[in-house]
């Protein structure tokens, strides 16, 4: 074995250690060079901005109301991004935000809309919640909460109906079939939101209205889910019509059971690189579905509609649905939160749908003059066929 001298092994490391400073300082000076750049870009747009600030605070008439100030600027930044399903949130709108996807929260039952007079209808009463207990009726006219008038102060007083659990609060109502006026008192509780509906139809069909994609939808979808496979049935329509989507890990755990095992979607970020969004285990519960949608059958919702068809051959029965095929992602901040666009989604077998949509497999048009509802008996029908192609 040769030998190197002392002298050599110093050459060698000063050259190495020469090599090494001039790799560092070439990489040091490109990282430099493009924070300088950075720097230089920011200043020029926040200089924009302090002159902007300096001439309202100028000439403004009143003072400048620091805190909705900067609100409007973080919402306007957002608003810039050109994405309408990116939204900066304030730390109450994260709040409802949050409470919304979970499907719990805490009130007296009801859904509303905002009438041509100011007042508000009741749409939709939650079953056995603190509204219908109280023999509210959806079509009655909600007039006043704790003595505000929602003519007069519409947000203020649909504001008045949230509240800690167990508190109470006032309303004035007017019966939807008597125009009679009653002032009801009732105790706020915490509602979890009915997202689902069922019935098993004859020739032994489950059928499962999905309305949201909620957290407390994956209990309400394998509990109907359950019942309906007790009661019989030997084959399942999924009716997501109208249904704008929701939580995509709701979604998750609820097609787990119908699915084969393996990764069968992925989302895609801006550079291409993909991720795995949505799993199913081994266990995999196999039988004719339907699924009915339309053109409100958004994001999740169509996710759902596609998994099911690709993976368990599912038969889309309806109108083309609404083409959203990009995910949102929500950060919190300080003082508020952040809801993103970050990648688009797509199965293993379907590409992107966005913009784009799902075309039904079955096309059937609704009709409002119809006494039966088209779709459905369509979808009823193509159960039909496939339970008869299982048999044979």
């Amino acid at each position: 074995m040769k030998k190197i001298s002392v002298g050599t092994v110093v050459s060698l490391m000063t050259l190495t250690a020469a090599a090494t400073f001039v790799i560092t300082l070439s990489a040091s000076e490109k990282a430099f060079n493009k924070r300088i750049t950075e720097i230089d870009r920011l200043a020029d747009k926040y200089q924009r901005l302090d002159e902007l600030d300096a001439k309202v605070r100028e000439t403004f008439y009143k003072d400048v109301p620091e805190n909705d100030v900067l609100e409007g600027m973080l919402e306007g930044y957002v608003s810039g991004l050109g994405d309408r399903y990116s939204v900066y949130r304030s730390n109450e709108e994260l709040t409802a935000y949050q409470d919304n996807n979970s499907g719990v929260y805490t009130g007296i039952g009801i859904s509303i809309r905002k009438t041509d007079e100011g007042f508000a209808e009741i749409v939709e009463v939650t079953p056995d919640g603190p509204a219908e207990k109280k023999g509210i009726e959806a079509g009655d006219l909600l007039l006043e909460v704790e003595g505000i008038s929602l003519k007069a102060s519409y947000n203020e007083a649909v504001d008045m109906i949230f509240g800690e659990v167990g508190t109470s609060v006032s309303l004035r109502i007017r019966k939807h079939d008597s125009d009679t006026e009653k002032k009801i008192s009732l105790m706020r509780a915490q509602i979890d939101e009915v997202t689902v509906q069922s019935a098993f139809l004859p020739d032994q069909i489950g059928y499962i209205y999905i309305g949201k994609f909620r957290s407390v939808t994956v209990s309400q979808f394998e509990n109907a889910r359950q019942d309906l496979l007790k009661q019989g049935a030997k084959a399942f329509i999924f009716d997501v019509r109208n249904n704008g989507g929701g939580l995509l890990s709701a979604l998750e755990r609820m097609v787990d059971p119908l699915l084969p095992e393996g990764e069968l979607a992925f989302s895609y970020d801006r550079d291409g690189n993909a991720s795995t969004i949505l799993t199913s285990d081994a266990h995999c519960e196999q039988m004719p579905y339907v699924i009915l949608v339309n053109g409100g059958t958004a994001s999740a919702s169509e996710l759902f509609a596609c998994v099911l068809r690709d993976y368990a051959d599912a038969v889309l029965v309806g109108e083309k649905t609404f083409g959203k095929g990009i995910m949102q992602s929500t950060f919190e901040l300080s003082g508020g939160g952040v809801t993103l666009t970050t990648a688009t989604y797509a199965t293993g077998k379907t590409p992107c749908y966005h913009e784009i949509g799902l075309e039904p497999d079955v096309l059937a048009l609704p009709d409002s003059e119809a006494d039966k509802d088209p779709q459905i008996a369509a979808a009823i029908e193509t159960a039909k066929d496939l339970m008869k192609k299982q048999e044979g």
